[in-house]
């Protein structure tokens, strides 16, 4: 029989993926063999989020999280800590896998979330990656010194939210698409809910998932890709297409950064991302765990399917 952690803690519940990971989670909860799960949020000591009431929702730590000794309160007693912080803060986790260490948790999810970090080239090129690699390698050493183990969910792009910020050059107000290059780069894209499922499902086995890097993607797609299900699914026409390369795009951050705004580092991201001869998408040399964990992996239907409901939340106006 197999035997499992049931007390987890999540870190950043109020934000895009993290409102996804906390459904995810009392879903779970009413149905995993280890129930009823203990859950506990851990979030800022100004923050007015709402949670919903639930019986499996023990705990909500309020405080600091660059205090240890509130980490150390928040984290005891914990078997599971699962990290979906903002990508503002990545190495704030590095005091968090100590602690955590020290408190006897037994498993870390660390806020990996995004492109390859284990891709030397892609995240020697970009700049907020080299902080991702800073934090899993400062989870290495510490659950190499200690009984903690950690874990991490590589996704690629989250197919909603960077479409609907405009991220991958697609502006919906406009209805203008920037095309980098090609535009035939393919790249990995996943939805958050798939994503969510995929983080939950490894946390609480105790046998399995230990040291890893798993690798998730619910589309392998280009932004020409991206632009035909657009138009596909549009009621105004086609988009007005801009071409760009990916130069200038680079340049663009480099400008942004200059200035202070932060933004500069997305494009920093995305001119790597759609660039030609740089990385590759993931799926081509990585063991998805798609097929284990019951996450599905969408062709071109399936893919237009999910850029129609994306093209009905920004008609809607949820992400305007």
């Amino acid at each position: 029989m197999a035997d499992y952690f049931k007390n987890v803690l999540l870190i950043g519940a109020t934000g895009d993926l993290g409102q996804h990971i906390l459904t995810a989670l009392l879903q779970t909860t009413t149905t995993h063999p280890s129930q009823p799960l203990i859950i506990s949020l851990l979030t800022r000591s100004n923050s007015t989020a709402k949670f919903p009431t639930h019986p499996s929702i023990a705990h909500i730590h309020k405080g600091d999280i660059k205090d240890a000794t509130f980490l150390a309160t928040a984290f005891k007693n914990q078997d599971i800590i699962i990290s979906a912080i903002s990508p503002y803060a990545l190495l704030d986790q590095k005091l968090m896998l100590t602690v955590a260490a020290e408190a006897g948790v037994k498993r870390f999810i660390v806020g990996e979330f995004g492109m390859d970090t284990r891709d030397e080239q892609l995240t020697d090129s970009i700049r907020v990656f080299q902080q991702n690699r800073e934090v899993l390698n400062h989870a290495v050493e510490v659950c190499n010194s200690s009984s903690m183990e950690y874990s991490g969910v590589i996704c690629g792009a989250f197919l909603e939210m960077t479409l609907l910020d405009a991220e991958m050059g697609f502006d919906f107000s406009s209805r203008t698409a920037q095309i980098y290059d090609s535009g035939e780069k393919k790249i990995e894209v996943s939805k958050m809910e798939d994503v969510a499922k995929t983080t939950v499902e490894i946390c609480f086995e105790k046998a399995k998932w230990a040291g890893e890097l798993v690798y998730v993607s619910s589309f392998t797609v280009s932004q020409r890709d991206m632009l035909a299900a657009l138009d596909k699914v549009g009621e105004n026409g086609p988009w007005k297409v801009v071409e760009r390369t990916t130069e200038w795009l680079q340049e663009r951050g480099n400008k942004r950064i200059e200035k202070g705004d932060m933004m500069g580092l997305v494009d920093e991201i995305w001119a790597v991302a759609f660039r030609d001869g740089v990385g590759e998408a993931f799926s081509k040399k990585r063991k998805l765990v798609n097929e284990e964990l019951g996450i599905p992996r969408g062709g071109n239907e399936a893919f237009v399917d999910a850029i129609r409901g994306i093209v009905g939340e920004w008609e809607a106006g949820r992400r305007k």
